[in-house]
């Protein structure tokens, strides 16, 4: 049994890490560019220092403005352009992957649960529960769970469980009908209150 759901849920988990990929690849390409953009800062440094001229000195600061100025840029549209587009794509694969692929793994474990879920009443009596087959499968999950709901309760309780009427209820009733703040009940609805309460 464990071994079956084994592989529903490695790849599931496996689907939930894929997005986590994705962002961490366009993270890397963000890091890439500021890496681009330091390099071009140190270089441009390194031949501001080889000029040593007083009019030099001037284009030396000019050079370094200007690769500050270039890495910047660089790295704005990284993230701007590559980055962002990057990850996007990937991500959007990701997601468009990761819902098709989990839609199939969910609906194979929900099949296998509701597989074990019928299995808990025995066939005889589902034969004596269904009559007609045009019992819808959802009906039967919903009609499993309340007989096994009541099974458990009388176990519970350790007697039958039934419903009392009480007069009092049934007068609370009138009064709340009369106020006009409960809808009006048909006349046949009457009669089974009215016939089920001892009077």
């Amino acid at each position: 049994k464990k071994d079956k759901e084994d592989p529903l849920v490695r790849r599931r988990n496996e689907l939930i890490l894929g997005v986590a990929h994705a962002r961490a690849e366009g993270m890397r390409l963000v890091r890439e560019a500021e890496e681009i953009a330091e390099r071009l800062f140190r270089e441009a440094d390194e031949v501001a220092k080889r000029l040593k001229s007083p009019c030099e000195k001037s284009k030396r600061q000019g050079l370094r403005r200007k690769a500050r100025k270039e890495g910047e840029r660089l790295v704005r549209e990284a993230k701007e352009k590559v980055a962002i587009l990057e990850s996007d794509r990937i991500l959007s694969e990701a997601r468009q992957s990761f819902e098709k692929e989990l839609r199939s793994v969910c609906a194979e474990l929900e099949a296998k649960n509701r597989d074990e879920l019928l299995k808990k009443l025995p066939e005889e009596l589902w034969e004596k529960i269904i009559v007609d087959e045009s019992v819808q499968q959802n009906d039967r999950v919903a009609l499993t769970m309340t007989c096994r709901f009541f099974r458990e309760k009388q176990k519970d309780f350790g007697w039958e469980m039934e419903t009392i009427l009480v007069l009092h209820h049934f007068g609370a009733l009138l009064t709340l009908w009369e106020s006009g703040k409960v809808a009006c009940q048909s006349l046949d609805w009457f009669r089974w209150v009215c016939g089920t309460m001892e009077i």
